[in-house]
Order: structure tokens, then sequence, then C-alpha cells
């Protein structure tokens, strides 16, 4: 994590709360003219043939495939990630980038659609392209700073665009090293460009003359972001909150089931967009509760350059606070704990593995919007209260199905209202190079990954072509004969439709 000082953000380990690093605040004022150069970079860009913006992309991807040590102790080091997860992370990452690599130059190609049955009518065929939006301003996140980061600088670039990117201020040191590493891949001077900072860089990044804005994070940041970009006209992504529910079907195996979901709630200390915060279970609660509770208890915490260590800490003090604040609220609506909801001693911002038992709905509003190592379990009667249930919250981002029966676990996953639903998973489905990923309701709009990713940097547009002395019956002045040809054409094409 990091704590400013003036202009200055500084590294903690928030394992040990000790220093590792500071970095330069970017001064607001440089930002407007780094947007400016990315754009007179991104002219030429746009006009590079694919095989050579795929060239840099492999290169900047062997770079980091190389470095994929030294990138996980950097991630674990200042996120407080266990060795496993932050490799993870570096493996993810490659992924998506490698999809765009492989991917990119297809996804791209201009596309041919005839006019079919509406050639009888003279209307023309079309040609599609994907052209460059220009410059793209994102403002990352810090729990997963690469994987959320580097494959959309990826997309963008691929795309033609220039990029102007500000990592999140609790995690610079990871943001300066990844910026290094693309200005070392050999990609043109200004095209991509970093600001550090806090809010108020990440204010001047979104009020510059970008042409499409993309935020990850929490929901009321993410919110006065997407404000500014409406009011100028700019388009948005965002990835924002998310409190995801579980619904554990009655022929769920236990065993297996606990355990997943005990991974689900827990990976990343819980502050992961995608972790199991709320789990509905269809019939008797009791031994569950007792296993879910066992499991937690069992999950190791500490230092996350061990490797006998499952769950690091927190991200910051103020982190740890809040989640405690978020458990001790739920609790005062009527919610049970069942285990955990201790703060570890220091040094470093530890929490326990928490998990809490509602006897009703009333205490999962206290706990909407938390990013930490807790779960809420509740029992319910059927599937009908499980979906209704799940639906109640304002957040969409994930949401998951357990049970044997695969096709009544698929009929309850298609009535969740959410961006990706899992079955017998959690979490890994966000790793899918190739899958969408995003959410719905109030935890954003926009995808990235994949070609619905990719086609989020592009502006789609549509060519259509007649000879020079072609038949225009449609012109001034009117043919008499024109309605009856449409009423023909009516009675072939639409009759019965």
């Amino acid at each position: 994590m990091a704590i400013a000082s003036a202009d200055v953000l500084i590294a903690q380990n928030p394992s040990t709360g000790e220093e590792l690093g500071r970095v330069d605040s970017t001064p607001c004022e440089l930002v407007g003219p780094l947007v400016a150069r990315a754009r007179e970079a991104q002219r030429l860009w746009s006009g590079t043939a694919w095989s050579e913006r795929r060239k840099i992309l492999k290169r900047w991807a062997r770079a980091l495939a190389r470095d994929a040590d030294a990138w996980a102790i950097a991630i674990g080091q200042e996120i407080g990630k266990p060795r496993g997860e932050a490799l993870g992370e570096v493996v993810m990452s490659l992924d998506a980038i490698r999809w765009t690599i492989r991917q990119g130059g297809r996804a791209l190609a201009d596309e041919t659609l005839g006019a079919g049955w509406q050639s009888i009518l003279l209307i023309p065929g079309a040609r599609v392209r994907y052209r460059p939006l220009g410059v793209v301003g994102m403002i990352g996140t810090w729990n997963y700073p690469l994987f959320l980061n580097a494959p959309a600088i990826a997309q963008a670039v691929a795309a033609g665009n220039g990029v102007v990117w500000k990592p999140s201020e609790m995690a610079p040191l990871v943001g300066r090293k990844l910026q290094e590493s693309l200005d070392e891949a050999g990609f043109p001077s200004g095209l991509i460009a970093i600001v550090q900072g806090r809010g108020e860089v990440g204010r001047a990044l979104v009020e510059a003359r970008i042409d499409k804005g993309m935020f990850t994070g929490g929901i009321e940041n993410g919110r006065r972001v997407l404000s500014t970009l409406a009011a100028n006209g700019v388009s948005a992504l965002a990835e924002l909150s998310g409190f995801d529910p579980a619904i554990v079907l009655p022929d769920a195996p236990r065993a297996s089931t606990v355990r997943s979901l005990t991974w689900g709630a827990f990976v990343g200390c819980g502050q992961t967009c995608v972790a199991v915060k709320r789990i509905y279970i269809i019939g008797d609660v009791r031994p569950w509760i007792k296993e879910l509770a066992e499991a937690a208890r069992a999950v190791r915490v500490g230092d996350p350059a061990s490797a006998e260590t499952d769950m690091g800490p927190l991200i910051s003090e103020a982190a740890r606070e809040r989640f405690d604040r978020y458990v001790r609220a739920t609790v005062e609506r009527g919610a049970e704990v069942v285990t955990g909801a201790e703060l570890r001693p220091g040094p470093g911002w530890f929490a326990a593995p928490t998990v809490l038992v509602a006897r009703s709905a009333e205490p999962e509003s206290a706990l909407a919007g938390v990013f930490g190592p807790v779960v809420l379990v509740r029992q319910v009667s059927n599937v009908e209260e499980a979906v209704t249930a799940a639906n109640a919250s304002r957040f969409g981002l994930a949401a998951s199905v357990w049970g044997r029966d695969l096709d009544a676990a698929r009929a309850v996953a298609g009535r969740l209202d959410a961006g990706t639903v899992t079955i017998n998973d959690a979490v890994t489905p966000i790793g899918h190079a190739s899958a969408p990923f995003g959410g719905a309701k109030s935890s954003g709009f926009g995808r990235i990954h994949g070609v619905h990713g990719l086609r989020e940097f592009v502006q789609t547009q549509v060519e259509q072509t007649r000879h020079a002395s072609g038949l225009r019956p449609q012109l001034f002045p009117y043919s008499k004969r024109i309605p009856s040809l449409l009423k023909a054409y009516l009675r072939i094409f639409h009759r019965g439709s």
C-alpha cells in the first residue's frame, strides 16, 4: 500500500508497515500535456500495420514472462498477496495479453456484410471497420495491479490508441514497474504515459481531452469519474464494486463445496471484486455453518512471503478499520459471529477470516460494499427465495450456483442478475482470457477481455458503396410505381412476420 506525503506517495508493505519506496506524484498541470503528447504519438501509431503492433506486444509479453518471479515478489510485497496468488496474477495477465497478440488482428479486421434480401431494394452491401478512438484514459485499482491494468493497456494500444493511465495510489511501485516494462518494449515515445498520484490527479486525467475513460474501483469514486466523463461526452468502461452471492442447492456435495466457497470468500484476503460475500443455503444451514467455520479457522493467516501462508493482510490500516466497521454494523443489524471478527495484532494489517450467519435479510444491507475477509450465510427455503435474495442487491458483478444436477444449476444461474455466473466455481472465471468480463446493475458496464474487451477501444465505422452510375430509384422526383413496388416487397418478405 502507499500513504501520501505532500507530493510523494510512500509505498508500504502491508504485512509489516515498513516503507518500500517513494514515488513522486505527477503535477496536475502536466496531465493535459501528457494526453496531448499521447495523441500526437497515436496519430502515427494508428497507421502502423498490425504486424508491427503485434511484434512490440510480443516483445513486451516475453519480458513480462521472463521477469515473472520479480513481478510476483513486487506484487506480494506491495499488496500483501501470498506467492502463489501473486504469480497467478502474472499468469492471468500474460494469458490475456497473449490472446490479444494471437487473436487481435482477426478481431480488428474489416468485415463485409451483404445486403441479402434487401438487395432487391438496391440497398448496397456494407463494410465494417474498427477504428481507433484516440487516447484512452485509465484509472486502475490496487488489488490486481498487474492483471487489471496490463491486459487493458495491451488491448487499447493493439486497437491503435494511445493510453494515459493512473495506477492506484495504493500500488505506485508496481505501477512504475509496469510503465518501465512498457517503455522498454519499444512502444513509440509518448504513446503510453503514466501519471501517479491521488484523487486530484485522477480528476485531472478524466477532465483532460481523452476519447474514452476506463475506471476500476469502488462505486462511489466510480460515480464521480463517470459523471465527469458523461458531462464531457466521453464514453466509459467501468468495473465497480461487487457483493457476490452463492446459491447452494440441496444436492451440492458439502465437503468440496465448503472448500471452494472458503477459498472464494478469502482469496486475496477477501479484497477481490468477485469474492463470495453472501451464501444462501437451501435446507438446513447448521451442518454447513459448522464446516464453513472450521474451514475458515483453518485458513493460515500470516506473512505472504511464507510458503505456509494462505491469506495475507488487508491493504492498509484504514482498510482494516473500514472492514471492522462493516462487520460490527452487520452484527448490530442482527447477524451472529460464527468465527472471526477479530483484528490480528501487528505488525501488519491482518484480520481473521470471518463467517457470519443471518436469520433474515435485515443484516445484509449493512455488509454491502465490504472489501475484506468476511462472508454472510443465510438459510432459505427454496430456489425462488434464494434467487430473490441473490438479486436483491444493487450490485451484479458475479454470482455462483452449487449443485450436482448441472441442468438444475444452469436453470438457476440463468435467473441471476450478474455479469458472470459460475456453476460449482468462484473467482477463477475472471481469468478466462477470451470470455468477456464485466458487471450488471451498479457493478459497472462494458466488458474486458476477448473480442468484447478489444472492441471497447474502437469506433465502429460502416462504409456503404454504390457504383457511380448505379440505379437510384429513391431519388427525386418520386416514381409513381414506388408504393406498389414496396407493397409487393412486403407481401413477399414480411407476410406472417
